[in-house]
């Protein structure tokens, strides 16, 4: 059966790495895409609802040109929702919504639907028509404003290359997203939370298996030298506060000199941020720049690095 995914601008070649994993007769790409994958795949569709760096998988339905009156509409009953966009704008969905209910015995809600269709057209006129998959109970937790969504997070721990026996470090915490999903994810060995808000730390505990330290990035006083495998973090933009770039590259300098202390030999730090300088703070640092990947975050610009120690 195909499918179509959407996924976070800028990282189908992280998710193209991950998906190549699955041997072919369990998943096989047919398209990557800037923030699209469409494929094929023997697996269950709960099992593709769980795969965690996907923002949505859909059913394909179909694919190609054509009027929205050549739509199929699969049997459905209880209420349904409709999305449209094109290229890449959401548009009105009034036809779209006519027509599936002339197929089915469906009402239309936009509020909880039982099912959802989305209809995406490209520029060059192509047209795909989807029916999403239920959704993986992580992804209907509430999201705190700011905190990192769990897709995201996961995309971080693809690119940090981890495993169930590394000890994980985040030394700007917030409200743990990150934290989280290493631990869901990817069932590492330990994650060390570290956040200077200290109204966050009793959220960073409720969080099962995460140590939470109240704490500066800039000294990580309670961590231990050559103790941590990998960094995976979320470091302020700067955008928001308007702090000069002056105090933003101090902030980066010192936390990145005590992130390198408290790495093992070969050690990694996957990092999110709008700061331009990060390259050249990381190489005065002793960090090799290793990737980077520029992506769109809600419509803002940033980008993923992935730096390895020196020394």
């Amino acid at each position: 059966m195909k499918y179509l995914a959407t996924c976070i601008s800028g990282t189908q070649e992280i998710i193209g790495q991950r998906l190549n994993a699955f041997s072919s007769g369990e998943l096989r790409i047919l398209e990557l895409q800037n923030g699209l994958v469409i494929f094929e795949s023997t697996l269950t569709q709960n099992q593709l609802s769980e795969l965690r760096f996907f923002n949505n998988v859909y059913e394909l339905l179909a694919d190609g040109a054509g009027e929205v009156s050549e739509l199929p509409v699969p049997h459905i009953d209880g209420t349904f929702t409709v999305r449209r966009s094109v290229q890449n704008q959401p548009t009105h969905i009034d036809d779209l919504k006519e027509h599936v209910i002339a197929k089915s015995s469906a009402t239309f809600t936009a509020h909880r639907p039982e099912t959802e269709f989305l209809l995406l057209e490209r520029t060059d006129g192509r047209k795909l028509w989807g029916r999403l998959l239920p959704r993986a109970g992580f992804k209907q937790r509430t999201i705190e404003q700011g905190e990192l969504r769990p897709e995201l997070a996961h995309i971080l721990g693809l690119v940090a290359g981890l495993d169930a026996k590394a000890t994980v470090l985040d030394p700007f915490a917030g409200y743990g997203g990150i934290a989280r999903e290493m631990l869901h994810g990817f069932h590492v060995k330990e994650m060390l939370a570290v956040e200077r808000n200290e109204h966050l730390i009793p959220h960073l505990k409720s969080i099962p298996r995460v140590t939470a330290m109240h704490g500066d990035a800039r000294q990580l006083a309670h961590v231990h030298t050559r103790s941590i495998d990998r960094i995976v973090t979320d470091p302020p933009w700067g955008e928001f506060t308007n702090r000069p770039e002056s105090e933003m590259r101090a902030l980066y300098g010192h936390s990145l000199a005590q992130m390198h202390r408290v790495l093992r030999a070969k050690g990694a730090v996957v990092m999110l941020t709008a700061a331009p300088f990060l390259p050249e703070v990381a190489t005065a640092s002793h960090f090799d720049v290793l990737k980077q990947y520029p992506i769109l975050v809600n419509g803002r610009k940033a980008t993923i690095y992935k730096l390895r120690k020196i020394g």
